[in-house]
């Protein structure tokens, strides 16, 4: 498992993970060092998540965090809402056994303060059909204490940035 310097810094010290968001935050919505990081921040969190290294992207999320996914990822019977750590863990394997990920490529993103939205592509392989979906998706994040408590993926950009009250940039 390939890990950063940061990643095992974090995984150390968890408790630094919402200091610094919260530091984060505190700089100007404008500011290019706190877009930077964000951005930063992002990737570190999608590839510690494409790897399956869920113990660095928990350190991210309140222990109470509400996951809904988008409905067409959904095969019957996944639950429509995952709940805090063990949830984020159960839908990493519910998606793990349905689809492996090809690709995961953010496009853009709009700072909202507490939420923040991102406009992503990703490609994905059905496990057992082999068949690939490539397409926009839209990643909302709600932040309270410098976690995410809330997020929300939306395969229209449009809805996405519509439920968290943001204009595109």
């Amino acid at each position: 498992m390939q890990r950063t310097l940061l990643d095992r810094v974090l995984l150390r010290w968890p408790a630094l993970f919402p200091a610094l968001s919260r530091a984060t935050q505190r700089l100007p919505p404008r500011s290019r060092l706190r877009r930077a990081l964000l951005r930063s921040n992002a990737l570190l969190g999608w590839g510690a998540w494409v790897r399956g290294d869920l113990d660095v992207c928990v350190v991210r999320f309140a222990p109470d965090y509400h996951y809904d996914p988008p409905p067409e990822w959904l095969l019957p019977g996944m639950p429509t809402v995952y709940r805090g750590h063990a949830g984020m863990r159960q839908w990493a394997s519910d998606l793990n056994e349905a689809w492996e990920f090809v690709d995961h490529t953010p496009l853009e993103l709009v700072d909202g303060g507490r939420v923040v939205a991102f406009l992503c592509r990703i490609r994905l392989r059905g496990r057992t059909s082999g068949i690939e979906l490539d397409s926009r998706l839209g990643q909302v994040f709600w932040i309270e204490g410098g976690l995410i408590v809330r997020e929300t993926d939306f395969g229209d950009w449009d809805e996405a940035l519509r439920a968290a009250k943001l204009a595109p940039s």
